[in-house]
């Protein structure tokens, strides 16, 4: 064998080798990346019988179009979700773009999140994505739109655009019935008994709540005008309360059948705040967007309970808003959520730290 001959063999050999790692290191990312640290999470939700979490950090495309993910694990928005029992990953989905909500249907069957997106040349690519958990393939995807919310007799789902808002059947993907009244809402949200459905809407006048009926979808009461955009609105267990969340450390309760405003809470700090009810609608906890500071107030006397500070707490956006767009549903997230049986909270930080109420204490985390 001549010299030359040799050396093509041996440089043959080194490029095979090349490529066996790359090949390992391309599986290896495919199945889930595990050497990615940790990242915060834009979005969290419990499944409604508590074995299951959500998890939804943002991410990056691949700056091409159609847009992708990007290619980098450690810059992609992902959608997990984890089993509670073992701390496992069941599903990992990527994404791109600011994740806003996560969350279960009722029957466990579906895991659905909304993003947010807008390419380099200003066109709207807003997304509300459903999978199917059991095969991890999605189920609907709803272009164009930006809020949902699952009904809570698991069988249907509200999704709104800029222009409308809609039901569609989880069955078949029918479209159910329009309601005009929350159209393009800022979020939507079903009361617990899946009779309501509320919405944050952009008005002439400002930011308004506005209720409608689901058997008959026309206004049945809307709430007065408020300057600031505000994003979150959720009901007591009971649903005959509502709390929204507001700047400047401000959280609003209002009679949820008449709309009117009953009482203010402050939380102390300036940043916008994310209210949520504990299942028992004992407890009112508050999430800080600016540094992930969590509170809880009894609501019967109105006093603070509890406080808790997270080492990472806060988040970034990926969308770069001009000073003048005013509205930026990115800004408030689903960070934080009661778990089903009220004993724990699960918050963004570190990719997902579920904590007891009581002591503060982390029981689980879920890194991505």
């Amino acid at each position: 064998m001549c010299d030359f001959e040799y050396r093509c063999r041996a440089l043959l050999r080194v490029l095979a080798s090349f490529s066996a790692v790359a090949g390992l290191l391309s599986e290896t990312t495919v199945s889930g990346a595990p050497f990615v640290p940790a990242r915060d999470a834009h979005c969290v939700a419990f499944s409604a019988d508590g074995s299951l979490v959500a998890t939804g950090i943002s991410g990056l495309s691949n700056e091409e179009f159609p847009p992708r993910a990007h290619p980098n694990p450690r810059k992609c928005g992902v959608v997990q979700v984890w089993s509670i029992a073992s701390g496992d990953r069941i599903r990992r989905f990527e994404t791109f773009g600011d994740l806003t909500k996560v969350a279960f249907s009722a029957d466990n069957q579906f895991v659905a999140a909304s993003r947010l997106f807008v390419t380099s040349d200003k066109l709207q690519l807003n997304e509300v994505r459903v999978w199917n958990i059991e095969t991890g393939k999605p189920a609907f995807v709803f272009d164009r739109c930006h809020a949902f919310s699952f009904s809570p007799h698991g069988n249907a789902i509200a999704v709104a655009s800029q222009l409308r808002c809609v039901v569609y059947d989880l069955t078949s993907g029918a479209k159910l019935k329009q309601f005009p009244g929350v159209a393009g809402g800022l979020s939507l949200q079903y009361s617990p008994n899946g009779e309501k459905l509320l919405g944050v809407v952009a008005t002439s006048a400002g930011f308004e709540l506005h209720l409608c009926d689901v058997a008959d979808p026309t206004i049945q009461a809307s709430s007065s005008a408020i300057d600031e955009p505000f994003y979150t609105a959720t009901f007591s267990p009971s649903g005959d309360i509502l709390a929204s969340g507001h700047p400047g450390g401000n959280v609003l309760l209002w009679d949820a059948n008449s709309l009117t405003p009953i009482q203010r809470l402050q939380s102390g700090s300036r940043g916008l705040q994310h209210p949520f009810f504990s299942p028992d609608g004992r407890l009112l906890g508050s999430g800080d967007q600016t540094n992930g500071d969590v509170l809880f107030w009894d609501l019967n006397s109105g006093k603070e309970l509890a406080r808790y500070t997270f080492e990472k707490g806060s988040f970034h956006t990926y969308r770069l808003r001009k000073p003048e767009e005013r509205i930026a549903p990115e800004r408030d997230p689903q960070r934080f959520v009661f778990s089903p049986d009220g004993r724990s909270f699960l918050s963004a930080p570190h990719g997902g730290i579920l904590r007891q109420v009581d002591t503060g204490q982390d029981t689980r985390r879920f890194g991505d």
